[in-house]
């Protein structure tokens, strides 16, 4: 499975304990089985607004737990760059890191780990929630 920004900001940042609860489940399960990634895009967007909404120290601390976490971080590849232009070309209200996100899930044939809506308009790619 392919981790999106706003799972892996539920996990950290939901204000619900049943949400936290839930995501942690599903990282230890996806962890275990080695089955967990987490794509550079997604690294950099919520380091991003975990700064702009809780401060640069918490980012600090949010960015060393998602490179502890034991989740694969999957670079972005040129030829994980280039399916996400096309998809970004043949989708164009869909934003470019979605289309990064979802060109990483087709690259490793996995389904992207989401609530976001944008992932069930590309019809490349399979969503699926906790």
């Amino acid at each position: 499975m392919v981790l999106d920004s706003r799972f892996v900001m539920q996990l950290f940042y939901s204000d619900s304990n049943e949400t936290k609860q839930k995501t942690s489940r599903k990282i230890r399960d996806l962890v275990e089985r080695k089955e967990g990634i987490l794509p550079t895009i997604v690294i950099s967007e919520t380091v991003q607004t975990v700064c702009e909404q809780l401060g640069k120290e918490e980012a600090e601390v949010c960015y060393a737990n998602l490179a502890q976490s034991g989740l694969r971080i999957q670079p972005l590849t040129p030829q994980i760059a280039k399916q996400a232009g096309l998809l970004r070309c043949k989708y164009r209200s869909i934003p470019m890191g979605d289309c990064i996100i979802a060109a990483t899930a087709i690259a490793n044939q996995a389904t992207v780990l989401s609530d976001d809506p944008h992932f069930e308009a590309l019809y490349e790619v399979k969503r699926s929630w906790i």
